[in-house]
């Protein structure tokens, strides 16, 4: 047995403890998970010999195993009081992403046009287990559960066979979708998360709340005629066009010019900082890859997590709270943008956020009194902008702010941490920010 079957199959096994979530409480089900975690740091390379790769030998653990016990971790805490979500989505990462794997390199002649690492019987492998996993399981953990069990914001939706036959395949369609893009990105992140929020979403949106939706004429026309203008002015790449122009007709679709101008405001400055004093930047080895040039990997990595929130603000009856998100997170992703290309230049003293000892400019992790004062600045300026967009309130500002400052706090420590040791790359940590940034959001939002 090759060492790769041997992954596969550390990764598929697991999903039978699923089966438990249907008798665990919270507490019993975070100790679970976090076992879990144990077993990717520790002990897998005692009870699963030859299944690490060559680059895992030299650190001593796996990090795909690692963050494996870390999302069920996390999904437990976002969706405790829907265990089946939690059964869904662990199903979807274990059996989708396992026997895509599987099938893919075994049958897998034909490739996707957009990532010939990936092929079109891998992906159909994903949703048909990863879609059945997830109805079978999502069934049987809410036997354990009420029907009508409260949901966050009172929103509930009857659990039927029908519901979880329709969304359990349509949720692997989606993630199976997502896990296809080529992203620098663990599955083992992307996959999960899509999946439980997905599955979330389908549990608060109302489909009447389309009445609400923007022209898509206009949306369109707007985005086509800025992304070949951006083109042109070599401030993004062919697939960045695509990736932009289609993350902005969503957009603009669910929240208008208002949120269309959110988003343009990021890219613009972003665009501008990475190209300000681009040669001295180039000199001293810390200049945007590619002259600058945003591809589709930046559209998705700072613009995803903005594109779900925009969705839900259409979607649901509760889109104050979403259009918070939404905000916060181009607010997060200008933040860290300003703050580290701006900062690379007019930073006196960077230190390490780990440590607070100077350091190198462009050294990961590496913070500095001016990049976070402009990037607090950059912060506020969008959500200013949004509020005089009518996208958020007054006193949401501080809230975007804050949220901003702790997203991007957290993906200076991840940077001075597990990004300069290489386990992840950039994208990940863009995601992981500007998800926080999201998430904080809404948690100061539903508090205050």
């Amino acid at each position: 047995m090759t060492s790769e079957t041997k992954r596969k199959i550390e990764h598929i096994v697991p999903v039978v403890f699923v089966i438990l979530l249907r008798y665990l409480n919270t507490w019993q089900a975070l100790l679970f998970a976090f076992t879990g975690i144990m077993y990717g740091l520790f002990l897998s390379r005692m009870f699963v010999k030859g299944a690490f790769r060559e680059y895992e030998q030299e650190k001593g653990f796996s990090f795909g195993k690692l963050i494996y016990g870390i999302m069920v971790f996390i999904l437990i805490l976002l969706f405790y009081k829907k265990m089946y979500i939690v059964a869904g989505a662990w199903a979807i990462m274990s059996l989708g992403d396992g026997c895509s794997n599987i099938f893919g390199k075994t049958y897998g002649k034909r490739k996707l046009p957009w990532n010939p690492e990936k092929s079109w019987i891998g992906s159909a492998a994903f949703v048909f287990f990863g879609g059945l996993g997830a109805v079978i399981l999502m069934w049987w953990v809410s036997l354990g559960q009420s029907p009508a069990q409260t949901m966050l914001w009172q929103m509930q939706t009857p659990l039927t066979w029908s519901y979880f036959l329709i969304c359990g395949f349509l949720t692997a369609l989606v993630a199976a979708g997502v896990e296809s893009l080529p992203l620098k990105i663990n599955d083992n992140i992307t996959v999960p998360l899509t999946a439980g929020l997905f599955l979330y979403a389908t549990t608060i949106i109302t489909w009447e709340q389309l009445d609400n939706a923007h022209s898509i004429m206009a949306a369109l026309i707007i985005n086509i005629s800025f992304g070949l203008l951006a083109y042109y002015l070599k401030t993004v790449s062919k697939s960045g066009l695509i990736g932009g122009v289609v993350v902005g007709i969503i957009i603009y679709f669910c929240l208008g010019i208002g949120g269309f101008l959110i988003l343009f405001t990021f890219f613009a400055l972003g665009s501008w900082s990475s190209k300000h004093k681009y040669k001295w930047k180039a000199s001293h080895a810390v200049a945007q890859e590619n002259r600058g040039r945003r591809s589709v990997k930046h559209a998705v990595a700072k613009g995803g997590v903005g594109l779900v929130m925009a969705i839900m603000a259409l979607l649901t009856n509760i889109p104050e709270i979403f259009k918070i998100a939404f905000v916060a997170a181009f607010a997060t992703a200008t933040f860290d943008t300003i703050s580290s290309e701006l900062g690379q230049i007019y930073g006196k003293k960077p230190i390490l956020i780990t440590s607070m000892k100077s350091v190198p400019i462009g050294t990961d992790g590496a913070i500095s009194i001016e990049g976070t004062i402009l990037g607090v600045a950059s912060a506020a300026l969008v959500g200013a902008e949004a509020y005089l967009l009518h996208l958020i309130s007054l006193s949401s500002i501080i809230i975007v702010v804050i949220a901003a400052f702790v997203g991007t706090t957290v993906e200076s420590v991840l940077g001075a941490t597990i990004e300069r040791r290489k386990w992840v790359n950039n994208e990940v940590i863009n995601f992981i920010n500007i998800s926080t940034g999201a998430g904080v959001s809404m948690l100061l939002a539903k508090i205050l």
